[in-house]
């Protein structure tokens, strides 16, 4: 990976491609493309994701290579290889019947993330007490920022890769590829975090602004049907159990809301995250 930054003339790029809640997407030249990040993004987690996708290439949790850091203006991007596919959500447009198999593609490729060790990432523990110490987690006095660590303290340890968003709209479909993009959030720690994590991503995320509210009920339903359906092959496979993985819920929020700190989500997760410290972080 290159580490002098690329310059591109915006006028060069021609129109974005795509557009995602954080960065543009670009088309470039040798079959690669640019993540071209929004103007308040911050560089070092830029840097971030650039070092966590080559560290998961490396290790053989995704066949996405990154190419190092471009700029353009005052927009810094990262470039990677162009993926053709489709997501694994946008499957069952093409064929109904994949519908069906989505659920346990997404266990397979997650539990084979989680065989992967790693110790290059930061550990999802130290990633946990940086989020209660930020602004999104200030409505927690300091007696409940200490129960919330004492309690994350107690969970269990490990080096497996998490993936920290993990979700069909992350595995791409290319012929017999199946590519999983998004490392920003990577970190290392026990699988059941990461699990946890995809959980509170199908029960708690907002669906993509503006969605109407059919396609909302419509994609609810969907998404029940398709979370189950992965929780019971990634327990065969990994011999997990519920609590195990729902000891974890309240990290998942806390990581939702620390990282992504998303308006239309807030108080709710807020509400959640309360409850659960005056719980002892139990569910």
């Amino acid at each position: 990976m290159s580490k002098q930054n690329i310059e591109y003339k915006k006028e060069s790029l021609g129109k974005p491609f795509a557009i995602g809640r954080s960065a543009d997407l670009y088309a470039l030249e040798d079959h690669k493309i640019l993540k071209l990040f929004f103007p308040d993004a911050k560089e070092s987690e830029i840097d971030l994701e650039c070092e966590n996708t080559v560290e998961a290439n490396t290790k053989g949790a995704s066949k996405m290579r990154c190419y190092g850091k471009a700029k353009v203006g005052n927009r810094f991007g990262i470039i990677f290889d162009r993926v053709d596919g489709i997501s694994l959500t946008k499957l069952p447009d093409k064929n109904p019947l994949e519908l069906f198999r989505i659920a346990g593609t997404l266990a397979r490729l997650h539990y084979g993330i989680h065989k992967i060790t790693s110790d290059k990432y930061k550990d999802i523990k130290v990633i946990l007490n940086a989020c209660l110490l930020s602004e999104p987690l200030s409505f927690l006095n300091s007696e409940e920022k200490e129960k919330t660590k004492s309690y994350i303290s107690t969970l269990p340890d490990g080096n497996s890769i998490l993936h920290l968003d993990f979700h069909p709209e992350n595995v791409i479909v290319e012929g017999k590829n199946e590519i999983i993009i998004d490392w920003m959030t990577a970190a290392k720690g026990n699988p059941a975090a990461d699990v946890a994590f995809t959980v509170l991503l199908f029960t708690d995320a907002e669906l993509w602004p503006g969605t109407p509210k059919l396609k909302i009920i419509f994609y609810t339903i969907i998404r029940k049907f398709i979370l189950g359906g992965y929780l019971k092959v990634y327990k065969q496979l990994s011999g997990r159990t519920d609590a195990e993985i729902t000891a974890w819920r309240l990290p998942a929020l806390i990581l939702r809301l620390g990282l992504w700190n998303i308006e239309s989500e807030r108080e709710r997760l807020k509400s959640q995250i309360l409850s659960l410290v005056a719980n002892g972080g139990r569910v």
